[in-house]
This record gives C-alpha cells, structure tokens and sequence, in this order.
C-alpha cells in the first residue's frame, strides 16, 4: 500500500516540531536539555549521556546505537492521553481510546508517523488496545497481525501501511500508572518478518531504553522555541501550555518545570479557561491548533 512520498506530507518547520491532525509531531531538534545533567544510576546512563550531547544529533546517534544492540531498527515513542466516550479517564468505560497528544518521529520510519496521524490509526491500534501498562512487552507480527482482521478493517490498513515502510514485526510497551489517563507508549520495530530478534535480552534493553527515553523527554528538556502566539501569556504558563501539548502530565509538568502541584493546577485551569477548554484533550488540540496556525503562516 503506498502511502506517498515526504513532500505530500507536513514538512517540519526549522524548529523540528509540526501539528497533524491535532496531534503536535517532533524531531530532536525541538528539545534542548535543561537544568543540571541528572544523577541518574549506572542502569540509566543513557539519561546522562543524552543530557551531555552537544546536540541533537549526538542524542539521535546515541539512542539508534542502543536500538541496534537491541535487534530493532526503529522506535515509535510518543504519549498518549487514554479518555472515555465523555472525555474523561474512567478504566471501567468501555469505550475508553488511547489518542496520541505528541510523538517523537526522529526515530520511526520514515512517513510512518505522518500517516498515522493523518489516517487516524490509532483509533483503531490493536498494539494500544492490546499492551498491558505496566511495561509488560507485547509481541506482534505484521503478517499475523493482518490475518486478524478483514482486508477493508481500518486496523488491517494499518498494518499495510506499516510492511509499506518496511516493517515486519514489534514490541510494544505501554508504561503509566493505571490510575492515570496519560501513557507512555513505545513500538520498537524491526524489519524482520519474525520475533526472533525479540529475545530476553532485547525485550529488558527495549524497557531500560524505553524508560531512560522518556526520563530525558519528561524531566530534562524543554523545546527551543515556545510557540509565539503563546506570547500573550506569562512565559510560565507558555512552557506549561507546550508542556501539555507534549502529552505530559500534572506531575510530570512540575518535574520539568521545578514547580508545585499547586501552581501547575493553578495555571492549568487558567489556561483551560483561556482556551474554553473542557478537559486536557481539548486544551493540547486547542493548543496544537494555534501551533499550526503559527507554523503555516
């Protein structure tokens, strides 16, 4: 299934972030690290060294080095907010969906992450829906995943897009607390038609990687640039507007910025306010739109 060349999709701007389909789309180059290098344990050294890297270049380089010793050749990492039919998390709603708030595509195949937007996949992600949280792997094929369901199931699409741009199986891992509507969710990807480069050892190096990924993006960057028609507000409450877009959550927000829950939940409902917004999903869309208004002009 063809699924177009970069030209017929969003191309990021110079400061490496884009808004599709309300979902904001990054590249490394959008974050810079931020306060002092963590004292992260021997485990997570990867936190240390992708907060010493001269650039973002240096970041990409370290991560794809710890992709390959695991066996993968891509990495989807983005964060995902999980609602209810009323938009609200409730994990007895069985109409709850994951949607993505923002996605790292410096790491994914090439045009994936644009189509998955664009196409709205993940409403009909089966890795999402079938990944526990916790970051226990769930293992999958493309081949038997696209025997799973009718040729015309948006899901089955999906999968073909994924063999169009070389892949061939994944691990997914979704981490987050279960009380929470906000994950983390990774699919590590190989061209690979089997999981047999998913051993052990590649399924615990995708998790610390996974993790250590997430600590750097959630605790020790900020991006480059704020969104200038954010410039009507304090320069907090911009860093706390691009923070919500980027998927974080209330606790998260403090952590990257040094603040109180307080003053996040302050701001937050300030902004709510602000945008009309009724919940967090609204706010990182209504957000998201003024980002894409402010990159198209």
């Amino acid at each position: 299934m063809p699924i177009g060349t970069r030209s017929e999709w969003t191309t990021p701007p110079d400061d490496g972030a884009t808004t599709i389909a309300g979902v904001l789309v990054y590249e490394e180059r959008y974050l810079s690290a931020t306060g002092k290098p963590p004292a992260s344990p021997p485990a997570f050294a990867l936190v240390g060294a992708l907060h010493r890297a001269v650039d973002a270049a240096e970041r990409e380089c370290a991560v794809r080095a710890e992709l390959r010793a695991i066996g993968a050749d891509w990495l989807e990492f983005g964060k995902v907010l999980v609602q209810g039919a009323h938009g609200v998390h409730d994990e007895q709603d069985e109409q709850m969906q994951q949607q993505p708030v923002s996605l790292l595509r410096s790491y994914a195949p090439p045009d994936w992450t644009e189509a998955y937007c664009r196409l709205r996949y993940w409403e009909h992600d089966p890795r999402l829906q079938r990944a526990g949280v916790g970051g226990a792997p769930c293992g999958w094929t493309v081949a038997e995943e696209r025997q799973r369901v009718e040729v015309a199931h948006p899901a089955r699409r999906m999968f073909d897009t994924l063999a169009a741009c070389g892949v061939g199986s994944g691990i997914t891992i979704v981490l987050g607390a279960s009380g929470s509507g906000h994950r983390v969710a990774m699919h590590f990807l190989s061209s690979q038609a089997d999981l047999q480069w998913a051993d052990r050892s590649a399924l615990a190096g995708a998790l610390l990687l996974g993790v250590s990924l997430n600590e750097f993006v959630s605790r020790h960057a900020l991006p480059v640039t704020v969104n200038p028609l954010l410039a009507g507000m304090s320069a907090l409450q911009a860093r706390i507007a691009d923070c919500v877009q980027r998927g974080f959550s209330d606790k998260e927000v403090a952590r990257s910025l040094e603040l109180s829950r307080h003053t996040v939940d302050y701001h937050l409902r300030a902004l709510r306010h602000r945008f009309n917004a009724r919940n967090r999903v609204q706010l990182a869309q209504a957000i998201g739109g003024l980002a894409a208004v402010s990159r198209s002009g």
